[in-house]
């Protein structure tokens, strides 16, 4: 796979996929429910992640610009442009499986079929066959009906569903090392017709034009409030959250599921296990917080806010076994 490959892909409709699919799945009943079509048609990203040597920096700042078109301009997927939602799932496919492996991006993400489609066209888009490959025969072997997935493992010469997804784990790895995504993707990027690269200085002021053109922000900005409210007194994971939070002097602005991961991936310096994240918005920034398990016979269920470069927890908590489970998914405390 050489960066000479990338072609400039074909302009896509605006209705594409993912927006026949937002209108097909939301009822309409209230502002977050309510599909707009496509109102912003670009990628916006700044001058100096595009003039980086590292690859990574625009495929971050891509990252940043979808994530900031989801919480800040309350866009939902399908209302912008497209490939950024594919951009940015590719990528968490990339970050998951490299952090816990195959099985651990699938459990995480199986349930949000924006994400696993999302991450496929943008992987397919890219012309990166051979990463296209690895998940579609993983997407295989996690499927539901196991019968169909043990007769996936045999058909493709991986004797069984276990030591097969251990082999793509394999497979994931090499091509990391020999052909990492990064130099393509950022390609890719660069090559995208509605991608408009702007000097750094004139980005805050684009973006909030670009954040204007969505009319139903304020509506959801009211609604988004009102059902934050609500979890934070009815939902455990809200509580949690907002008890870190309250410790570190920061205001919970919303959370994002960021799903199972190694604790040391995610925190070097906490203990050896697993832990269910979430991204955390704040007034000062994002943040994470950590559910994790440690322990033998005496289990300590613990949550930390953490973040990044810190050694230590901006906030810590101690949980009940009710607490922990009614927080972190039941397929998640098995791993």
């Amino acid at each position: 796979m050489n960066d000479s490959e990338v072609v400039e892909t074909p302009a896509t409709p605006p209705e594409g996929w993912l927006a026949e699919h937002q209108r097909a799945t939301l009822a309409g009943g209230d502002p977050m429910s309510t599909f707009q079509g496509v109102l912003v048609d670009e990628i916006i990203l700044p001058q100096s992640a595009a003039d980086q040597a590292d690859p990574n920096a625009l495929v971050t700042a891509a990252t940043n610009y979808a994530h900031a078109m989801r919480v800040a301009g309350l866009f939902l997927p399908g209302e912008f442009a497209q490939e950024a939602m594919w951009s940015y799932y590719a990528q968490d496919f990339v970050q998951q499986a490299r952090q816990g492996g195959l099985e651990q991006y699938f459990d995480n993400r199986i349930a949000d079929p924006i994400a696993v489609k999302c991450a496929r066209a943008g992987l397919k888009s890219m012309l990166a066959d051979p990463y296209v490959e690895v998940f579609d025969l993983a997407a295989r072997l996690k499927q539901p009906d196991a019968k169909r997935a043990r007769k996936a493992a045999v058909q493709a010469g991986l004797r069984d569903v276990r030591r097969g997804l251990r082999e793509l784990d394999r497979r994931f790895a090499a091509l990391e090392q020999s052909e990492p995504l990064a130099p393509r993707h950022k390609t890719w990027l660069k090559s995208l017709r509605k991608t408009r690269i702007i000097p750094d200085a004139e980005a805050p002021a684009y973006l909030q034009r670009v954040v204007a053109a969505n009319p139903l922000r304020a509506q959801r900005r009211e609604q988004a409030e009102r059902l934050r409210i609500e979890r934070e007194t009815t939902d455990p994971a809200h509580r949690a959250v907002k008890a870190l939070c309250e410790m570190a002097q920061l205001k919970l602005g919303g959370l994002t599921t960021s799903g199972a991961a190694p604790m040391r991936v995610l925190w070097p310096e906490g203990p050896d296990v697993r832990a269910f994240g979430w991204r955390v918005d704040t007034d000062r920034g994002a943040r994470m917080a950590l559910f994790y398990v440690q322990g033998g016979w005496s289990k300590q269920r613990c949550a930390v806010l953490i973040e990044q470069g810190q050694a230590l927890p901006l906030g810590s908590l101690a949980l009940s076994k009710a607490e922990y489970e009614a927080i972190v998914p039941a397929l998640a405390r098995g791993k």
